[in-house]
């Protein structure tokens, strides 16, 4: 946010998902004639293919615009499950989408950069560059000076969650912190009441496998939910309202992200 803070707000847009941030890139070009730089994790390089594939591909809009993509799990840097199945199938997926794109490890590779910038504008083409972990480095760090001493901890919630919980109690936690908090809290204060599933990946889908395990089942099923999770998918909502029973919960852990 800090960063964002500095930036002009009408040509850097932060989208729920990557998707929509495709979208937001079309638009650009459309009243412009620029192309959009749009920069993502390849995780969420799925929930880009849709507006890639039927809008801005070059049979139909041919729409150009950069990707930047963080690569995890690339082949020569070591990472999380999830990361690994993907980054395995990234290369592959770019050019299943006639994708052209270049790796960025070194200075002299934007080189490469630039020459595939060009031919985005001269052939009117998606182009892509990858870059992996610890390529990019920031070069000052910003520490938050000001202190939250009005809502409680993320952290000390879950901890007194745990607490009250029914021994056939099953949570449903959001990717990221929560779910990493989830298991330390469990195994630092022995707190072994129900069971866990958490989600590794799938952002913003955390509340819908909820509902999808709560129809099926009578025991008590909370979902641990974060705010820019979501923000994601919020027609979930609507679903998860509907047809949510008693026996659903939905917890939603504002992070102000």
């Amino acid at each position: 946010s800090y960063c964002f803070d500095k930036l002009d707000k009408t040509k850097h847009v932060i989208a729920a998902n990557e998707g929509s941030a495709i979208s937001v890139g079309i638009g650009y070009y459309l009243s412009t004639k620029k192309i959009a730089c749009v920069y993502l994790q390849n995780s969420g390089l799925g929930n880009a293919i849709n507006p890639l594939i039927s809008v801005a591909h070059k049979k139909v809009y041919s729409i150009p615009m950069l990707l930047m993509i963080g690569w995890r799990g690339s082949y020569n840097k070591n990472d999380e499950p999830q990361h690994k199945v993907k980054g395995k199938i990234t290369p592959k997926l770019l050019k299943l989408l006639n994708i052209n794109y270049c790796i960025l490890r070194k200075k002299k590779d934007l080189a490469k950069l630039d020459k595939l910038i060009k031919i985005s504008y001269r052939t009117k083409t998606t182009v892509a560059c990858l870059i992996e972990k610890d390529v990019l480095k920031t070069q000052k760090k910003y520490k938050q000076t000001t202190k939250n001493k009005i809502f409680p901890l993320r952290k000390d919630f879950i901890f007194k969650l745990l607490k009250q919980i029914s021994n056939n109690s099953k949570i449903i936690s959001t990717t990221g912190y929560t779910s990493r908090e989830l298991i330390q809290i469990r195994k630092e204060k022995k707190l072994f009441k129900g069971k866990d599933f958490y989600m590794v990946g799938g952002m913003g889908h955390a509340s819908m496998v909820s509902l999808g395990y709560s129809l099926n089942s009578k025991k008590q099923i909370i979902c641990l939910d974060g705010d820019g999770s979501i923000l994601m998918h919020l027609g979930s909502l609507r679903t998860f309202g509907h047809l949510g029973n008693s026996n659903l919960k939905h917890i939603l852990l504002n992070n102000n992200s």
